[in-house]
């Protein structure tokens, strides 16, 4: 139990690293627990969205991510029952880590890790190379047209901002795409936040162009979109929030080549 937990405290410390966004990810072949081959490269090739999820036993964060069932739900939305859009991967990336504890019941383990699982788990046999992070977890998002991590789920706070990400990059990953050059991310400020009626949205672009905000409500479910035709340098759009219960919501931006981080906006009372 020791050994977990220095163990399990050092994974707190680095999970703050996530996936490389932009770069390529690295080709692997590996087997799942059933003994079936999973080659990244193939479902790629054969235009799936693939996530994989590079974990480790013994680690509490991705034991929390795990045991939250995010990636249990999105496999059953986009998985083959459902749309058959994305390919979910869980890869145990530490090489000592055994059978037992995948199953709960090694000395190196939080619990178990099969149970419950539907997609496939890979006790993998050499690590993942460093684009897929140097930190536990990293859910990696990667796209088939230019085979590149565009996004790491791991960095959203809930599972409908994670859907709302991964729905974006389905449609910019989508053959119809008008483009997959690389797909750059816009800093957003928002201010104020937590907002009364409104909130001001603050970027800078660098060309005059039409961009869309889309403002989605605590579960996902698209509440507006609004387009805006602007102008080269730093922007300011207010996002008009009245009428709107109190919660929280999500707000994205796209241009025709950026797009901006899934945001949270907290809507308040003027109680």
């Amino acid at each position: 139990m020791k050994k977990i937990l220095t163990v399990n405290a050092l994974c707190f410390i680095i999970s703050a690293s996530i996936a490389q966004i932009g770069a390529v990810a690295p080709d692997f072949t590996q087997n799942d627990l059933n003994g079936n081959s999973h080659n990244l490269y193939t479902y790629l090739n054969a235009g799936k969205v693939v996530v994989v999820d590079m974990s480790a036993t013994w680690c509490g964060p991705c034991w929390g991510f795990h045991t939250a069932h995010y990636l249990e739900d999105i496999y059953n939305q986009y998985g083959p029952l459902g749309t058959n859009e994305v390919v979910v991967l869980f890869y145990e990336d530490d090489v000592s880590t055994t059978l037992a504890d995948l199953n709960g019941t090694g000395s190196n383990t939080l619990g178990n890790w099969v149970l419950g699982t539907d997609y496939p788990i890979i006790n993998g046999t050499v690590p993942l190379p460093g684009p897929y992070g140097t930190g536990y977890p990293t859910v990696s998002v990667i796209c088939p047209m230019d085979k590149k991590i565009k996004d790491d789920l791991n960095y959203y706070p809930d599972l409908a901002s994670m859907k709302i990400a991964l729905q974006d990059i389905i449609n910019l990953c989508s053959p119809a795409s008008i483009s997959e050059s690389d797909f750059n991310v816009i800093n957003v400020s928002v201010f104020p936040n937590p907002a009364i009626e409104s909130t001001t949205l603050r970027f800078d672009l660098t060309a005059a162009e039409t961009t869309t905000v889309t403002l989605y409500n605590s579960i996902g479910e698209l509440i507006s979109t609004n387009l805006y035709q602007l102008n080269v340098g730093m922007n300011q759009v207010e996002l008009k929030l009245s009428g709107l219960a109190s919660g929280n919501y999500f707000v994205k931006i796209n241009c025709k080549d950026k797009r901006s981080k899934i945001l949270s906006v907290l809507k308040v009372s003027s109680n």
